[in-house]
C-alpha cells in the first residue's frame, strides 16, 4: 500500500487532507461507506493519520470516562467537547504528515 501511495502523490495528500479532516466523523461511523472505505485504506498507508485515528479514539474513550464516571459535577463534558471538535476546521499545519511532496 505504501508503494502505491508513493506512486500517487497527488491523490495520497489529497486523501491525508480528507482523513484528517473526517477523522470525528469517521470515528463516530458518520460517513458514507466509500468515504469510511477511504479513509481507512489512506490510514493503513499513512503512519501519522494512523496515529491520529488511535488518539482520537483514546480521547473519545477517556471523556466516556468523565461521562460515566463517579462525578456527576461534569455532565455532559465528552458530548460538549465532541460537538467543539466538529465544529471546528481541521487544523493542518503540515508536520509530521509523512508525505515529502513531489
Amino acid at each position: 500500500m505504501m508503494r502505491e501511495a508513493l506512486l500517487h502523490p497527488l491523490r495520497f495528500a489529497g486523501d491525508h487532507r480528507f482523513t484528517r479532516a473526517q477523522a470525528s466523523n469517521y470515528l463516530e461511523d458518520e460517513l458514507d461507506a466509500h468515504s469510511r472505505e477511504r479513509v481507512e485504506h489512506h490510514a493503513h498507508a499513512c503512519p501519522p493519520c494512523m496515529r491520529l485515528l488511535a488518539s482520537l479514539r483514546r480521547t473519545v474513550a477517556a471523556l466516556r470516562t468523565l461521562r460515566d464516571g463517579p462525578s456527576s459535577s461534569l455532565p455532559g463534558v465528552s458530548e460538549s467537547v465532541l460537538a467543539r471538535l466538529r465544529d471546528e476546521p481541521a487544523r493542518d499545519t503540515g508536520r509530521d504528515t509523512g508525505y515529502a511532496g513531489g
